[in-house]
């Protein structure tokens, strides 16, 4: 094992580091970091010669020059810049993105520079005229993770926030290939998100004919440069995520840095460990090897470097040492010779070659809702963010604890700090307690399930589950009554609030997620392999279930978005389903249709600037609740985010003539309508919302004359009352034809069921409206103090405008819907306090 000496450079972040020659041709170290410094340090005392604040904001990443002189810079200032080492000097703008810059690259030439990050866009800029030779697009990236340009000038490699890695062609090989194309799109790398230290590195060989990528199996995947296919060549050392991959100069050694905070030098040809670290403690975030000797400098997502000396021990080849091809072609081991006998006594020489198989995509792993995955650097996170509350873990040291708390600080019941000695991973902030689990620890520990309830009637009442041996619990939810936990082994264990067994249930495929409300306990599972290309559309169903009543409520597929993954499951306010994807699209399920689920919110229509993600909590029947934030990673604890809470909006398109503000309400009102139905509530709010929602689509449509869709529109209403309300606008407006036809549709209706506290009695009958004459209108004096009467009801009136009739004859709404008023007697009623 080796040990290196860390000194200070930069503040915690996304830092990294490079080796750029000065005016003298010595070798200098260049570092940045997030306090938007690019600082030039002397390789042999380690002085800051220059330090560069052109920057208005984190610098994540660095590329030298060939030469070696000049170094770029990408900045989460939206800006890639250019400094003069040699100089000592800052030497100007190259590009300017809509959103931060993650990843920067210098072609083998020096003629060209590649930059990309969150707005998922890769630009190939001219190094001199700063012209922008190329830009490629890249819609399914939320961030840029890192680039790579061939070294022979015909390719440039990338990976994003999702594991996906590509390479596009920059000098087309024949008339079917044009620059931008890609000709390998896999999903490979391990997930990682933009303002994370994991980098998803690529890396060609020196010669270019090996391109090598972080594998999801904490591992190095290699692919050969004429087909672009994967080389079934295994190097495991680590035991987490592999974020960063450099090849020595002579492209005979990989250095691989992981989330395991160990950074591994290996002789790829020999598949051997040469070389390790084991003190960064912290996640080493970028590495550069020097060009004149045996040394590597390296930084972590503290902020600290290092000089690593001897990084290939002296018994082996120097890295920077001039080697043969067969030293470093580990790709002719694929063909194998073999033996084989014949019938006869002679033997025969026959070659085998291994099939390549091409990277297919990939089932999602499982993920729990409301959870934020942890990040290097960070030592707080949440376990779980909830409408009920939070449950946040905070790790310092050796020691880890969980701290949970309402929002509503007025709520009774607390849990104390929870000293996590199990490792929790898992959390929920349930309706009636909160629940954590701990994953399995090889043979050290095995799965744990833990419940707390905020309240009880009596003490310790806490408790504590242990999975069986190689069982591990991947996802959890809670409910009213119940905790759920759903295993490795394709189980979905069920217990009461107390601990006690309720139910195991076996899933059909692997659980992608699952989640609770009130009874209903939804589970989200793998029904079979994701189709097409990578990075592949998932394949899932679901299945909803009444856990009081051990019933099953609902089934289905889960609709997602092309090629997208499910990235949040939860159900609204009134107990309907819902789910998020990947692409920023939320869907909410109803009893329509026998059980669809709606589109109701959409990421990129709702930002009020670039950059803007939602992380969804929950839902109403017309309300998004979430936190905005600048990342796709999910809020923190510091400061304490903010739940914002968002109209629903249907993706409609408005009819020709039409106002889009209306058919945008009166879709939202028509699906909160739907809400309504499907949860059981009283649903005469939401129709009295929807009907008046379709009394302005019907004016609208009347007032462009569009009679036929004024009629379909009146055919929706549910009520013989808006059909009254709607009829004198096309009276008014001498449309006989619409007059008769919603005449007719008053005469087919169906009385609506009369309103709470309101009984209509059965000789009512609501007069039309018609236009009214003001010389008809009885004038009397409300004030008088002399005996009044109430007018008999006359036959010839009953057909009268509301106008022509006596005070208290009846009365209209504001949109001119009549109100009964009680019966009418013709007897004269006397005013008891009258003077006489």
């Amino acid at each position: 094992m080796t040990s290196c000496e860390w000194e200070y450079a930069h503040v915690a972040g996304a830092c990294d580091v490079a080796f750029a020659i000065d005016g003298n041709d010595l070798e200098k170290i260049v570092t940045c970091g997030t306090d938007h410094s690019v600082i030039v340090r002397d390789k042999r005392t380690s002085e800051v010669e220059h330090n560069f604040g052109e920057h208005g904001d984190a610098v994540h990443a660095l590329a030298t020059a060939p030469n070696g002189k000049r170094v770029a810079t990408a900045s989460a200032d939206y800006c890639v810049k250019i400094f003069s080492i040699d100089k000592g000097q800052f030497e100007g703008n190259v590009t300017r993105f809509t959103l931060p810059v993650h990843a920067v690259a210098w072609s083998g030439d020096g003629k060209y520079i590649a930059a990309g990050g969150e707005d998922g866009v890769v630009k190939v800029i001219d190094a001199e005229d700063k012209t922008i030779k190329c830009t490629i697009e890249c819609p399914r990236s939320k961030c840029i993770k890192s680039l790579s340009f061939d070294p022979r000038g015909e390719f440039l490699a990338g990976s994003d926030d999702n594991g996906t890695v590509f390479v596009w062609v920059l000098k087309p090989r024949d008339e079917n290939e044009e620059v931008g194309d890609a000709i390998l799109f896999a999903t490979e790398a391990p997930v990682a998100t933009g303002e994370s230290p994991l980098l998803n590195s690529v890396a060609w060989r020196p010669d270019g004919a090996v391109l090598a990528v972080p594998g999801r199996e904490n591992d190095v995947t290699f692919f050969e440069r004429e087909t672009f296919k994967q080389i079934e060549w295994e190097m495991k050392g680590h035991t987490e995520a592999i974020s960063l991959i450099r090849w020595s100069p002579n492209g005979k050694y990989l250095v691989t840095a992981s989330d395991d905070k160990t950074v591994i030098c290996w002789d790829v040809k020999k598949k051997l460990a040469i070389a390790k670290i084991t003190d960064t403690s912290e996640l080493v975030c970028g590495a550069a090897f020097s060009t004149t000797g045996n040394s590597m400098a390296l930084i972590k997502g503290n902020g600290e470097w290092a000089m690593w000396d001897e990084v290939v021990p002296s018994k082996y080849t120097s890295p920077t040492a001039s080697v043969a091809l067969s030293e470093i072609d580990f790709k002719s081991e694929l063909t194998t010779w073999k033996i084989m006998p014949k019938k006869k006594r002679t033997m025969t020489m026959v070659l085998e070659k291994v099939v390549h198989v091409e990277a297919g995509p990939k089932p999602q792993p499982a993920f729990q809702p409301g959870s934020v995955a942890a990040v290097p650097g960070s030592n707080r996170r949440f376990l779980s963010y909830t409408m009920t509350g939070s449950l946040v873990a905070t790790t310092e040291g050796e020691f880890s604890s969980i701290e949970f708390q309402f929002h509503d600080t007025s709520r009774l019941g607390r849990i104390p700090v929870i000293t996590d000695t199990y490792g929790y991973t898992l959390g929920v902030a349930g309706e009636k307690g909160c629940a954590l689990a701990s994953p399995m620890k090889d043979t050290e520990q095995e799965s744990t399930l833990y419940f707390h309830p905020y309240d009880s009637w009596v003490q310790n009442s806490e408790w504590q589950m242990t999975m069986p041996p190689g069982e591990d619990i991947l996802c959890i939810a809670t409910g009213s009554s119940w905790v759920a936990a759903a295993t490795s082994k394709r189980y979905l264990r069920v217990y009461s609030l107390g601990g006690a067994q309720r139910q195991v249930i076996s899933l059909e495929g692997d659980v992608v997620s699952i989640a609770g409300h009130d009874d209903s306990l939804g589970v989200v599972w793998h029904e079979a392999a994701p189709i097409g290309p990578a990075p592949g559309d998932q394949v899932l169903a679901y299945a909803v279930y009444n856990m009081r009543h051990a019933t099953q409520l609902a089934r289905g597929r889960l609709p997602l978005s092309h090629q997208a993954k499910l990235t949040y499951m939860g159900f609204s306010e009134e107990g309907m389903l819902l789910i998020c994807d990947s692409a920023g699209v939320v869907r909410m399920r109803t009893e329509a249709f026998g059980g669809s689920f709606t589109p109701v919110f959409r990421s990129s229509a709702a930002r009020a600037t670039d950059g803007q993600h939602h992380w969804i909590v929950s839902a109403s029947a017309s309300t998004l609740f979430c936190i905005i934030t600048r990342t796709s990673a999910g809020p923190t604890p510091s400061p304490r985010p903010v739940l914002s809470m968002l109209p629903l909006s249907v993706p409609i398109i408005t009819p020709e003539q039409s106002v889009t503000d209306l058919e945008d309400e009166a879709a939202r009102a028509n699906f909160a309508l739907m809400v309504a139905q499907s949860s059981g509530e009283d649903a005469r709010l939401a129709m009295g919302a929807s009907e008046k929602a379709a009394i302005k689509l019907f004016h609208a449509a009347c007032k462009s004359q569009k009679l036929s869709r004024a009629s379909d529109i009146a055919e929706t209403f549910r009520q013989p009352n808006s059909l009254r309300a709607v009829l004198k606008l096309p009276a008014v407006s001498r449309q006989p034809a619409l007059v008769e036809r919603i005449h007719e549709l008053i005469e087919t209706a169906v009385d609506p069921e009369p309103t709470q506290g309101y009984t209509q009695p059965e000789s009512y009958t609501p007069a039309p409206a018609v236009r009214s004459t003001p010389s008809t209108v009885a004038k009397t004096n409300p004030l008088t103090r002399k005996n009044a009467s109430v007018p008999a009801v006359d036959e010839g009136n009953e057909n009268k405008d509301v106008n022509e009739l006596g005070v208290g004859e009846g009365k209209r709404d504001f949109d001119g819907t009549p109100t009964p008023s009680k019966a009418k007697k013709s007897k004269v009623v006397t005013n008891p306090f009258a003077r006489g």
